[in-house]
């Protein structure tokens, strides 16, 4: 009975054998099978090489997620500022006029003497040390700003009140909400009223603004600035002048007309050559520079990738050189260079394939806790992850590929010889 039912065994697998060769599934399922149990065998080994392509996927895959929500956030900040919204810059003095400065009257005549400027507000930054009770903040700007820069910008304040128009040549600020955090670590109680050193001078704090999620359309940082009236800083800090203008066009009124109006309206006034850019324009420009900025960050995650993929070649040639006489036995029942090729080849990318499963997850929470921590909307970057895969498909398929060959090129009677 025992005999009998041996007998039909051996019959049954030789008749599935025949018809996997045929089918070719069920030759690729047993090698596959025997690929996940000499990975298994070499535990140790296999895991030092998965932790390789883990980092490498998973350091291109947060960089690159990183990168598309970075754009995406400033996009929408500049989206939420306006399309109507425009960027006024001094580019030097036109022919035959000495050097100038914009000039504050000039700009807050802008709109009255330009029908298609709606707004318009002069600004300038410069960075200094702030002081408070005893303690310096290195490195903050001081941004001397008008009444309409609040509004302009999309600021919102949290205690307090802006820059007013008629704080003429006074000390007042607005603290953004880095300072002002430093400031209650620092011991201080109430906010408004307090008064603190910039530049040498002190001020009162009138106004607190609320965390603003990225920078506004003149490229400054909210919450690391203090802002002061316009009038205040041009006389008092040295070095100030006006460096840009934010303004807002009629919403009727096309880019091109009025930036030649208000082109020609500071070349007549000053004798100034100005550019002027839309938001349109800047958030092209962004995203060209974020898709730069993307590229560098998955260049440098690249190099983790190739450690893990060296990785993986490196396992795979000591598995070659521990299984030559395993090799030299199936060579010599038949099986052909092609599939010992095969078989070695399989065992890396399900070694790439399950490393890149982990990176693309490792990668996608380190970037979902990255915006949690900047307070971003996070973004699942599809691409990302199907390019995280892919690129650990190619890596088993190239690291693996030499192993493989080099076990299909093994002489059958000199591998079994081997000890």
């Amino acid at each position: 009975m025992n005999a009998w039912a041996e007998r039909a065994w051996r019959q049954a697998d030789a008749a599935l054998r025949e018809f996997g060769k045929a089918v070719g599934g069920a030759a690729l399922k047993a090698d596959v099978k025997e690929a996940l149990g000499s990975l298994r065998v070499n535990k140790q080994r296999s895991l030092l090489a998965l932790v390789g392509i883990v980092v490498g996927i998973g350091s291109v895959t947060a960089m690159i997620s990183i990168g598309m929500v970075a754009k995406a956030e400033t996009a929408q900040r500049f989206r939420e500022l306006g399309i109507d919204t425009l960027i006024i810059r001094k580019r030097g003095a036109a022919e035959g006029h000495a050097p100038a400065a914009l000039r504050l009257p000039d700009v807050r005549a802008l709109p009255a003497e330009v029908p298609s400027i709606a707004a318009a507000t002069p600004s300038f930054q410069l960075f200094s040390t702030l002081s408070h009770a005893g303690e310096s903040f290195s490195s903050t700007a001081i941004m001397g700003v008008t009444a309409s820069f609040a509004e302009l910008n999309k600021l919102s304040l949290h205690a307090g009140r802006f820059i007013s128009d008629l704080d003429v040549h006074r000390y007042y600020c607005v603290i953004g909400w880095e300072i002002a955090e430093a400031m209650r670590h620092g011991g201080a109680k109430r906010l408004v009223g307090e008064a603190l050193t910039l530049a040498g001078r002190l001020y009162t704090v009138v106004g607190v603004l609320r965390k603003a999620p990225v920078s506004g359309m003149g490229a400054f940082d909210a919450d690391r600035s203090a802002f002061v009236p316009i009038t205040t800083g041009l006389r008092t800090l040295p070095g100030a002048e006006i460096q840009f203008i934010v303004a807002r066009r009629q919403p009727d009124s096309q880019h091109r007309a009025v930036a030649e109006a208000v082109q020609g309206y500071f070349l007549r006034k000053a004798g100034l050559l100005v550019r002027v850019r839309s938001a349109e324009q800047l958030i092209g420009q962004m995203q060209k520079q974020m898709r730069l900025f993307t590229l560098l960050l998955a260049a440098v995650g690249s190099i983790a990738l190739i450690v893990g993929g060296v990785g993986v070649m490196n396992v795979m040639l000591a598995s070659v050189t521990e299984r030559r006489r395993e090799i030299g036995v199936r060579r010599a029942l038949g099986a052909r260079r092609r599939d010992i090729q095969n078989q070695f080849l399989i065992e890396s990318v399900i070694l790439a394939l399950l490393g890149g499963g982990l990176g693309v997850a490792l990668g996608v929470a380190s970037a979902y806790a990255i915006c949690l921590f900047s307070g971003w909307a996070f973004l699942a970057s599809a691409a990302a992850m199907a390019l995280g895969v892919g690129v650990a498909s190619a890596v088993g398929v190239f690291f693996g590929f030499y192993p493989a060959h080099q076990a299909a090129r093994l002489d059958p009677i000199a591998a079994m010889r081997a000890e």
